[in-house]
């Protein structure tokens, strides 16, 4: 039983590690958690690969524990009991943590789409047939984007501009304040 705690500590340990060294990794991968939804209530499972993982490493260094200090313990019971401190840990981070950052994150990012249209106001001049910066607000969050004129004319900073669209990260713009 002590080789299974140490296993899943181990591998629990070396998943986050790796996750953290790698970014998104799991994001990338497209494995985002399972939410189900019960008559109405949706209902978030623990269950995303961080969270999973998290789960390993709480529950074998919960168990090695256990069966270091208390040898006594049938294995099955020290394997119930290292259950429970994992759940606890990865609801706790579920809940608090991952639930409250995924939903912050979809409410604050805005569309691209949402975008066009915006004013603006060039931030860092945009050069002649070059780039520049612009700074625009949208659901109360100010924003800075690389951008460029559409008509290839220099626009000095200060000049408000309206985005007329976006093409890999640069912002298109033309000015407002003569028409």
């Amino acid at each position: 039983m002590l080789l299974l705690f140490q296993v899943c500590f181990f591998v629990g340990i070396a998943l986050i590690i790796i996750s953290l060294l790698l970014g998104s990794l799991f994001d990338i991968a497209g494995m985002d958690g399972l939410n189900l939804d019960f008559g109405g209530s949706s209902l978030s499972l623990p269950v995303s690969p961080v969270v999973f993982v998290l789960f390993l490493a709480v529950f074998g260094g919960s168990g090695w524990i256990i069966t270091e200090y208390v040898p006594a313990l049938l294995g099955v019971l020290a394997l119930l009991i290292a259950i429970v401190p994992g759940l606890i840990i990865c609801f706790l981070v579920q809940h608090f943590i991952v639930t409250p950052l995924k939903k912050a994150q979809n409410t604050s990012t805005p569309e691209a789409q949402d975008l066009i249209g915006l004013p603006a106001v060039v931030s860092e001049s945009i050069l002649e047939r070059g780039f520049g910066e612009i700074r625009y607000v949208i659901n109360g969050n100010s924003y800075t984007s690389p951008a460029k004129s559409i008509d290839g004319i220099e626009l000095k900073a200060g000049v408000n501009v309206a985005i007329c669209w976006i093409e890999g990260y640069v912002f298109y713009v033309t000015s407002t304040e003569n028409i």
